[in-house]
């Protein structure tokens, strides 16, 4: 089949990177590929989620180089990813990509992905701190909150790096090969400490607190072009025009809706109910109103819970398995878990699958109700997480 013009959409999550090529004419994806990042790293707190940049880079390059030949039809590339998180970087950094450098001197000139996850900003150390001029709250593992922990904990990270983004900022930069960054509202308001209305960040209250305000990049609306492809790469010519990085959750939104009155829910990593409205209105604890498109805003009742509880179970059931001196694939193991038959109790195992906590409410942890000595078996706890997944975001 004969295309002639196709646009790449990239999605840097937090435990896989995503291609799409979508038939401009049709708008239709024909062609798709995820690969699972296995970024995860050590961090230097108890409460970190640290993510390492160099296998989220190879895991985007893994999913560029499959399509083949059929990416020179490529004239445009959009790209999303984890919004909140923050990674520092040195202009030369961007250099590395195109040089194909990823050596240990290269790995010096970018930081780790602090991400979304990172709980180093506990409620003791976020009531420290000024309280941003925003409808928005600014919580632990947003940007603006991890570079106050940073400049009191480890300042050298700050004075070490010129540049700062989320993880798909630093995306864009280095495809436009500039190593200044420049964010959409939809990355800086996931930050903290941006006023949305005016589209600037709170560089008077920010400057008061002694941050370095210096770090905090450009902001712009969403659909702006950012800049060009530098390089043909993996057969994406020259040129290909890019777009500021968007934030996924809006992305997610948009690609779904068929009508501006209808909810969408997204479960992913964390899991989401949102719809879109022109006006803010009274918000209560669980739902926030993030930046949408065409000044529209994002009415979001948002959960830490989604796939990630999942797979920490899975990841329990395993290191269970593994003490049993027996072994099991991850994959089988899913295999299985999906394919268990259903049970009916007469008590069912009712399963709160809160082990993240939630942004407001971070004292509040999972708990299993209703234990029986016949309901307490592997298909009711994995069934009565999935039920709890979805309970949980009715309560939102």
């Amino acid at each position: 089949m004969d295309f002639d013009k196709l646009i790449l959409g990239i999605d840097i999550g937090t435990s896989s990177v995503k291609i799409s090529l979508l038939d401009s004419s049709t708008s239709k994806s024909i062609y798709a590929k995820s690969v699972p990042t296995k970024a995860k790293t050590s961090s230097s707190h108890q409460k970190g989620d640290e993510q390492d940049v160099f296998n989220i880079l190879k895991a985007m390059q893994e999913c560029l180089k499959s399509p083949g030949k059929i990416m020179e039809k490529v004239k445009a590339i959009g790209i999303c990813g984890q919004m909140h998180g923050i990674v520092f970087w040195d202009e030369q950094f961007v250099q590395t990509f195109w040089d194909n450098e990823f050596t240990n001197e290269t790995k010096k000139l970018v930081s780790n992905l602090y991400t979304w996850q990172d709980a180093r900003t506990d409620l003791k150390f976020l009531t420290k701190l000024p309280k941003p001029r925003s409808h928005l709250k600014a919580y632990s593992g947003y940007g603006c909150n991890t570079i106050f922990w940073l400049k009191e904990n480890q300042p050298e990270i700050l004075s070490n790096f010129k540049h700062c983004g989320t993880i798909q900022d630093l995306i864009v930069s280095i495809l436009c090969n500039q190593g200044k960054p420049v964010m959409s509202t939809h990355n800086a308001a996931s930050w903290g400490y941006f006023d949305v209305i005016e589209c600037s960040w709170n560089t008077d209250i920010l400057i008061q607190a002694n941050f370095p305000v210096h770090l905090l990049p450009l902001v712009v609306q969403p659909g702006k072009i950012f800049g060009t492809l530098y390089e043909t790469i993996y057969h994406i010519p020259k040129g290909a025009v890019v777009g500021v990085a968007l934030g996924d959750l809006q992305c997610s939104v948009i690609a779904t809706l068929t009508s501006m009155t209808d909810a969408v829910i997204n479960i992913s990593t964390s899991a989401q109910v949102a719809f879109v409205t022109k006006i803010i209105e009274k918000q209560c604890d669980g739902v926030e109103y993030f930046p949408y498109y065409d000044n529209h805003f994002l009415a979001v009742a948002a959960s830490l819970n989604g796939g990630n509880v999942l797979d920490c179970f899975v990841r329990s059931v395993l290191s269970w398995v593994s003490a049993l001196g027996l072994t099991i694939t991850e994959d089988e193991l899913w295999n299985r878990l999906l394919h268990l038959p259903d049970e009916e109790h007469s008590t069912p195992l009712i399963v709160n699958p809160l082990i993240f906590g939630e942004r407001h409410d971070p004292t509040t942890f999972g708990s299993l109700i209703n234990v029986t000595n016949n309901n307490f078996t592997l298909s009711e706890l994995f069934s009565g997480f999935c039920k709890g997944l979805i309970n949980n975001l009715l309560k939102i």
